[in-house]
């Protein structure tokens, strides 16, 4: 069984939705079939929820065009996809019945005269419901043997609307009593990322990143072979390709180097939303919607031995502290600390020194003691053996602005601090040595 994650940019527009629709259909074969979790059509959730504030004060003149602009997209979009008249118009009545009660939920909120996180949840819920009920739609019309879920059957969460924690223990229950009976050879469920519900039967949302936080949830509980993220990128990349131009998707890595990425500025998929996939031991395939027949990245729980290196990230703007002195003042600063490494002598700690707020917290925690500081970026270098004797020698060698290279304070990932005018040269220096290692 494949569960197929696709998010918002791939499911944009009419044109995006019909490369998912072939997408999924290159796989209708599947042994124990499909789940596909879709996103909201992008930017919908923004303009939802925008609605869903706006209705708490606004008059019915300045809803109207509002409500009617989500209505007439997403006929737009079933008018261009479903080609077969018949579906066609039933999928539009779906679409129009669902605006409709959009409408009516708005209007209530308009009454009430405020706006909860409860119905900021019900309204952003519309755009994942539009989006599953007009590609079901299209893989009916398409000859697929497909069914639409209301993955809120089963998605049990607390009470913290717009980012609920899920009972696990409890989605397992309901998967196995609604949702695998569904799943046979040749079988399409279409259901929604992002959504959940409260015991009581109250909508909430997962918040962000929510998606694929669903597709990992789901696959865990119903034992999917497999877990594919698809996404706007060709995986996850050696470097980010804004900096480094000869970056490229690496093949294979493990959840930790994605951790590590993502902690030390890669724009990378939140690792905590794959993390169910993981520790139930599925694979987790990052591809792109839009260059279908790149490889893309897999994720695992084990870690790959095929280089010594995998990736260089870096977070800028950052301040490095370097005390001698007992640390009295780390409370006030810990939950921001990037990095920490002590001697015998003394003790360094790397902090985020990117806006106004986060330099005056410094200031004060430091103020009257004896430290120096400094402003630098931190680049983590993951992989394999970045760990290993040699790994760290040559990053030595290619870094020769790096004021330290700590090494240690993770098994996967060794860090290099520079200045924060040399950043860009050492990321581009220690890719060249990971792009040349991995041509070889």
């Amino acid at each position: 069984m494949l569960v197929m994650k696709f998010g918002g940019t791939s499911v944009q527009d009419s044109d995006a939705l019909q490369r998912v629709l072939a997408i999924v259909a290159s796989h209708a074969h599947t042994r124990n079939g499909i789940i596909v979790v879709l996103s909201a059509t992008s930017t919908t959730t923004d303009a939802l929820l925008h609605i869903a504030r706006t209705a708490a004060h606004a008059s019915a003149d300045v809803m109207q065009p509002l409500l009617q602009g989500v209505r007439d997209r997403h006929i737009a979009i079933a008018t261009t996809l479903i080609t077969e008249a018949v579906l066609r118009e039933s999928t539009i009545q779906q679409v129009h019945e669902l605006c409709d009660q959009l409408t009516d939920y708005c209007d209530g909120v308009a009454t009430l005269g405020e706006c909860t996180a409860q119905s900021l949840d019900m309204v952003a819920s519309f755009g994942e419901r539009l989006s599953t009920t007009i590609f079901e739609g299209a893989c009916k019309a398409a000859g697929l043997h497909s069914t639409w879920f209301d993955v809120r059957t089963v998605m049990r969460t607390n009470e913290e609307f717009t980012h609920a924690g899920v009972d696990h223990a409890i989605v397992r229950i309901q998967c196995r009593a609604t949702l695998l009976p569904m799943l046979t050879s040749q079988s399409i469920v279409v259901t929604q990322g992002f959504l959940g519900a409260t015991a009581d039967g109250r909508t909430t949302t997962l918040g962000r990143g929510g998606s694929d936080y669903t597709a990992a949830i789901l696959g865990a509980a119903c034992g999917a072979e497999e877990i594919q993220i698809w996404t706007d990128v060709s995986g996850v990349y050696t470097a980010d390709p804004r900096m480094v131009t000869e970056a490229r998707p690496i093949p294979h890595m493990s959840f930790r180097e994605v951790r590590e990425l993502a902690i030390y500025g890669a724009k990378v998929l939140h690792p905590d939303t794959i993390a169910p996939a993981i520790d139930a031991n599925i694979p987790v395939h990052v591809l792109n919607t839009f260059r279908e027949h790149d490889p893309g990245t897999t994720i695992t729980a084990e870690q790959p031995l095929d280089a010594d290196l995998h990736a260089v990230s870096v977070i800028r703007s950052c301040v490095a502290i370097h005390t001698t002195e007992p640390i009295t003042f780390i409370n006030e600063v810990e939950e921001h600390v990037l990095l920490r490494t002590s001697t015998a002598e003394s003790t360094v700690l790397i902090l985020p020194a990117r806006t106004d707020a986060e330099r005056v917290a410094i200031d004060v925690a430091v103020a009257g003691k004896i430290v120096n500081r400094s402003d630098v970026a931190l680049i983590a270098v993951c992989g394999p053996r970045a760990q290993a004797a040699s790994s760290v020698g040559t990053l030595a060698s290619v870094a020769p602005h790096a004021r330290m290279i700590i090494s240690g304070s993770s098994e996967v990932t060794t860090f290099l601090v520079v200045a924060d005018e040399h950043a860009l040269e050492t990321v581009r220096a220690v890719h060249g040595v990971l792009y040349s290692a991995s041509s070889e």
